[in-house]
């Protein structure tokens, strides 16, 4: 139920966007036809990889697995830009705690609010970097030992290096988890991914 509500919100705010897109386009539409957009919209997939740190000595043995995500995202501004995004992301980290072996797997709703600059901004090419915070909902409890438990809410910070090649886009991003996934664990994520997706213009 709560993952029905999280991706209702995210349709209306496509939608309200989406409406502010077309009344910018219409004033606009006199002075430029060349230029590109101030709004852009888009859908991209990647493949994610995950690691679990921690400071416990308890914890041994650690080993991430390659994950997966999906999402959409929203790019407002030309050079300068602010990029919401709302994606879906699956990984899992196997660890030993106290000499017994458990595989964690999250299954989780990410809200990086990233603002970012175009070093090269082109119609056929374009170079950007990016950051911001970086949020994730899990929708499921991992598995995890008797007496800890992770939490459904966890905050980080997201680096992302990115290329559009005409309506194509590629990107690579790090997510250095700075609020614990388990405190009595110690547990915090760090996922590297990398993608590809389309802009609709």
């Amino acid at each position: 139920m709560k993952t029905i509500k999280l991706f209702a919100t995210a349709i209306l705010i496509t939608l309200g966007i989406s409406s502010v897109k077309a009344q910018t386009t219409t004033t606009t539409s006199s002075s430029s036809s060349s230029s590109s957009p101030d709004i852009e919209f888009g859908v991209k997939a990647g493949v994610s990889f995950s690691t679990l740190k921690t400071g416990l000595n308890a914890v041994t043995d650690k080993s991430g697995k390659i994950g997966f995500n999906a999402g959409l995202f929203a790019r407002i501004g030309k050079d300068l830009y602010f990029q919401p995004e709302l994606n879906y992301v699956s990984f899992s980290d196997k660890y030993r705690f106290n000499n017994t072996a458990f595989d964690a797997k999250f299954r989780q709703i990410n809200v990086p609010l990233m603002v970012g600059y175009k070093i090269v901004n082109t119609d056929e090419l374009i170079f950007r970097v990016s950051a911001g915070p970086d949020l994730y909902y899990n929708l499921k409890k991992p598995i995890a030992p008797a007496g800890f438990k992770y939490s459904d809410l966890t905050a980080g910070g997201v680096v992302n290096a990115g290329v559009d090649i005409g309506s194509l886009t590629f990107d690579a991003r790090y997510s250095l988890g700075l609020s614990k996934f388990n405190k009595d664990l110690g547990q915090k994520s760090n996922i590297f991914s990398v993608g590809v997706g389309f802009k609709f213009q």
